[in-house]
């Protein structure tokens, strides 16, 4: 019999079970979920959504777009492995109460999907948090895809 294997896209509660990118052998399966091992040494059954048979694309890198202490909204710019780009922007909920205090607001509201709200601009803070979104595969959808290659020679470069 072959052997087959997927590649696991998000860990979702599985943390201390899988890890993304990672190929695992499909021990069994049903309709609904696969019987692998995971990084624990132990079997556990989880979810097909959590799989793909094709190849996982992971964070590789991004940097900073903007000088952090000059926006309340930062840009910032994604490096994946498969070498596309996509662009968000960071801000921390002191900076939200700061923008928000202008007296020429207008709208008085926003709705910003790639809108990403960290603790603090700190590089730990960010590292983690888009490692964590990328983990559970929400970072496609917390970010927009770049059309071309936007260089700019202020960014600096930070590896994940």
């Amino acid at each position: 019999m072959e052997e087959r294997t997927i590649n696991c896209r998000k860990v979702g509660v599985y943390g201390h079970a899988l890890t993304k990118g990672k190929s695992y052998m499909i021990r069994n399966e049903n309709e609904k979920i696969y019987k692998v091992v995971g990084e624990h040494g132990k079997t556990i059954w989880v979810d097909k959504t959590y799989f793909t048979k094709d190849s996982v694309i992971m964070l590789d890198s991004w940097t900073f777009d903007d000088e952090i202490e000059d926006f309340d909204l930062v840009e910032a710019t994604l490096i994946f492995s498969d070498g596309s780009k996509r662009w968000c922007l960071f801000t921390t909920p002191q900076k939200l109460v700061v923008h928000f205090d202008s007296e020429n607001l207008d709208p008085p509201g926003m709705n910003i999907r790639h809108l990403i709200i960290v603790k603090s601009l700190a590089r730990g803070d960010v590292e983690k948090t888009l490692k964590y979104l990328d983990s559970q595969d929400e970072l496609e959808g917390a970010s927009l895809r770049l059309e071309s290659d936007l260089e700019s020679g202020n960014s600096r470069e930070v590896s994940t």
